[in-house]
């Protein structure tokens, strides 16, 4: 009888998260696809966005390098399992979830020079014989993001093609219970990296250095990236989305981050704090952040099952004239494995735009932010909280508290 390796024995799965079933995550959100493309009459889609292969299948292989680098995609028929197209040396990965896996094509001139439209086209045809393999020959088929030579390869066999937006983002909407669980664990994951970044403020700091202390701590408790570098200070708070660079923090500076942190499992934590380097904030400081502070409790109350969202914008707490200018595109927007529907804009916005209207349902988990800065000051507020809507009204997330040094 062999010998058991000690040194390995009884590791496995040792950091498997309770009360989650990562197989029943991934096929109940096929499922919830799956649905949406009937819906649709969509009889098969054609996914080449890394966040989209990942919540229809549960597969991510390299994704910074396959969201640029077509080497990695998938064809979802409106019934059965997906059919997996992965990078060569990495199909294992895939086959962990899905029996069909076959090597990906590559046909982009990058990689296949001169032989982009051939290589292409051999995609293309071997896509038709697929779904004809399945029955849906003739079929709508839905793409996402793909290069000229890849769409029009589609054009040229004669696929009827559709945009795949539509019910990726339907299905995304509402939440299935280990969804929920999976961005509280995202959501406690940023709150220890904010932790550890808040403690580090101090004069002489550098936004980078804040930066790289936030991605440590979110990176060793299993978080993937981040999707922007918005952390800003003093008058970089002002207008926002400055990123993150070598300036240094100053006393008496606000520090502002917004996270767009990916963590674990591909799950979203997109929460906004400002925090004061010192201990005695201005006038000017203290104005913002409270009407940052008002106006976030204030929708948060707001924001309840059934209620439409064209009745929801209107009721919105006022915005003092003077932080008009500059607020926030949106006052919330859906959350997930990424930024997800709705996206509600204040309607004095639009200007000649349409308002899409709808209304909230529940579990769904909503991102809601305000940008407070006056036209012209130095400082500004960023701040942001996710919630979850429930039956009984929404449940705060986000968990970081607030910066008592600029609440009035």
């Amino acid at each position: 009888m062999a010998r058991k390796d000690k040194r390995i024995f009884g590791q496995h799965n040792a950091l498997f998260e309770p009360n989650l079933d990562f197989s029943r995550l991934r096929h109940e959100r096929l499922a919830k696809v799956q649905r949406e493309m009937a819906k649709c009459d969509v009889g098969a889609l054609i996914l080449t966005d890394i966040m989209n292969i990942r919540y229809a299948t549960g597969v991510s292989v390299m994704p910074l390098w396959t969201a640029v680098n077509l080497a990695h995609y998938v064809l979802v028929p409106v019934e059965g399992d997906p059919v997996i197209y992965e990078y060569n040396q990495s199909r294992f990965i895939a086959r962990q979830f899905w029996s069909d896996v076959r090597p990906a094509h590559y046909w982009q001139h990058r990689f296949a020079d001169q032989f982009a439209p051939e290589l292409s086209n051999r995609w293309a045809s071997e896509f038709k014989q697929v779904l004809q393999e399945k029955g849906l020959a003739g079929a709508k088929v839905g793409v996402d993001n793909l290069d000229y030579y890849g769409f029009t390869a589609l054009q040229n066999q004669g696929f009827h093609l559709t945009d795949a937006d539509e019910p990726m983002e339907a299905a995304r909407i509402i939440k299935t219970p280990d969804e929920i669980e999976l961005l509280r664990q995202s959501a406690a994951v940023c709150e220890a990296a904010l932790y550890d970044m808040e403690r580090a403020i101090r004069p002489g700091i550098s936004e980078n250095e804040l930066l790289a202390i936030f991605w440590h701590r979110m990176l060793a408790l299993g978080g993937e990236h981040c999707f922007t570098r918005l952390i800003a200070s003093g008058h970089k708070t002002n207008p926002w989305f400055h990123e993150a660079g070598s300036k240094l923090v100053r006393p008496g500076d606000l520090v502002g981050i917004d996270t767009d942190m990916i963590g674990p499992h591909g799950y979203v934590c997109d929460m906004s704090r400002t925090f004061l380097c010192g201990d005695t904030a201005t006038a000017t400081q203290k104005e913002a952040y409270q009407v940052a502070y008002d106006f976030i409790q204030g929708t948060i109350e707001l924001c309840q099952v059934g209620v439409a969202f064209s009745d929801f914008a209107s009721r919105l707490p006022p915005t003092p004239e003077a932080y008009k200018a500059q607020r926030y595109s949106v006052i919330l927007h859906g959350i997930g494995t990424d930024d997800e529907p709705p996206f509600i804009p204040f309607i004095d916005d639009l200007r000649g735009e349409t308002f899409v209207d709808g209304e909230f349902q529940e579990n769904t988990v909503l991102s809601v932010e305000f940008y407070a800065g006056k036209v012209g000051e130095q400082d500004g507020v960023k701040l942001e909280e996710e919630i979850w809507l429930t039956k009984e009204g929404p449940v705060v997330i986000s968990l970081y508290p607030y910066e008592e040094k600029l609440l009035s």
